[in-house]
């Protein structure tokens, strides 16, 4: 593990006493999230997910979902965390929680129907760790299985910041500790994995709490509110434009 994996790691072993905020700040688009992931999980599989943080996506899917699910994380400090409010919720006899770091290629504990990760890959520093990572998964998938990466992408914060260039904002940069996805090397991941989706989920929320909530945010010259009536509209509307920073690549293993 390298200096820069040590200081991500020191980071969400750090935050993992936020609560709620502990992934994000944003828990409006947390909320989306969740609700994009969900609509690719049905009663009765047996379902993975890598990168956790502290459960709190776990627990909202296991309270609307008749699943098994086993859920891993590198940070230590991030487990204890989701134990614990898994306990709180009265869930934690339904999932597995284990520390696993991705790039050490941990031993799974068995094979899943799905496996989602939840802006996991893109604290990975490059695209090189994110490829490995993306097939080191796909080995624990199902014959009939799917994986569902639902992660920050670079071409979407693009479309963003030009959006928000035309009402003079300034750019948004990814974190320090962020390596965004690139949508062309998505879409040729190739070997054992088969893109067969990307689900820009996100793109009116980001479009309207990025770019027209922030625009009006600096005009009244006050800081942007996450819980804006502007961002809460998102909530209703059905997602459009290309202003998805959140996507969803859906793969399924090649069949041989």
């Amino acid at each position: 593990m390298n200096k820069k994996n040590d200081k991500v790691l020191t980071f969400w072993n750090e935050r993992a006493s936020l609560n709620d905020q502990a992934g994000s700040q944003d828990m409006l688009a947390k909320k989306i999230e969740i609700n994009a992931i969900s609509k690719y999980i049905s009663n009765g599989m047996h379902v993975c997910e890598f990168g956790c943080g502290n459960g709190l996506t776990a627990i909202e899917l296991i309270k609307k979902n008749d699943i098994k699910l086993d859920c891993y994380d590198f940070s230590p400090n991030m487990i204890d965390e989701a134990k614990s409010l898994a306990e709180g919720s009265g869930v934690l006899n339904k999932i597995n929680f284990y520390v696993a770091d991705v790039r050490e290629e941990t031993e799974l504990n068995s094979q899943y129907d799905l496996i989602f990760t939840e802006r996991m890959l893109i604290n990975l520093g490059d695209w090189e760790l994110q490829e490995k990572a993306m097939h080191y998964l796909s080995k624990y998938l199902k014959p009939t299985g799917r994986i569902v990466f639902c992660e920050a992408s670079k071409q979407g914060l693009s479309e963003i910041n030009k959006m928000r260039e035309a009402l003079e904002l300034e750019k948004i940069s990814q974190p320090w500790h962020n390596h965004y996805l690139d949508d062309d090397k998505m879409k040729g991941i190739g070997s054992n994995l088969s893109l067969v989706k990307v689900d820009q989920f996100s793109s009116t929320y980001y479009f309207l709490s990025r770019v027209i909530n922030a625009y009006f945010a600096k005009k009244d010259g006050t800081s942007p509110d996450y819980n804006s009536p502007i961002n809460q509209l998102a909530l209703k509307l059905p997602s459009f434009g290309e202003c998805s920073q959140g996507k969803i690549w859906v793969m399924e293993k090649i069949k041989s």
